[in-house]
């Protein structure tokens, strides 16, 4: 005997009635409840210490100067400013180290002004870029005045 039930079919998800935008509307309210009260009780609790660069208490933060492994290259000699080119051409480096007997460097610096070296005998720590016209392009990220 062919016995074949017919099962009838239930639909597993339902779908909202509500109007989809009064449901938004509402977890947007909440979330701004929600968020108001966590920053009061926050707020209440004070701080909890202070906090290095680092995010964690108790840590010495890492500057430019303290960090060894970024500014592998050095250089010693003395800082002259680049002079600026008459007819505008491509220049590398906002200043120039003059190096006795030896190519001289062009550096540029997004972290020291080099523009308060300039005339002084210093030894220069940075990392080399890639240079399209000099011979020796670094950027630097600290600087000792050499006595």
């Amino acid at each position: 005997m062919d016995q074949s039930q017919t099962v009838p079919e239930e639909k597993i998800t339902k779908s909202f009635t509500d109007n989809p935008k009064k449901l938004l509307l509402s977890v947007v309210i909440a979330s701004v409840v929600l968020g108001a009260i966590t920053g009061f009780v926050l707020a209440q609790n004070g701080s909890v210490g202070p906090l290095t660069s680092a995010g964690l208490p108790g840590t010495q933060a890492k500057n430019a100067a303290s960090d060894s492994r970024t500014f592998r290259d050095f250089a010693e000699g003395t800082i002259k400013a680049k002079p600026v080119t008459a007819n505008g051409d491509y220049s590398e480096g906002t200043h120039v180290l003059q190096r006795d007997g030896a190519v001289h460097v062009a550096l540029t610096s997004s972290v020291i002004d080099l523009s308060t070296f300039e005339g002084k005998k210093v030894k220069v720590f940075g990392e080399t870029q890639k240079a399209l016209k000099e011979g020796w392009l670094m950027d630097v990220g600290k600087v000792e005045e050499v006595q």
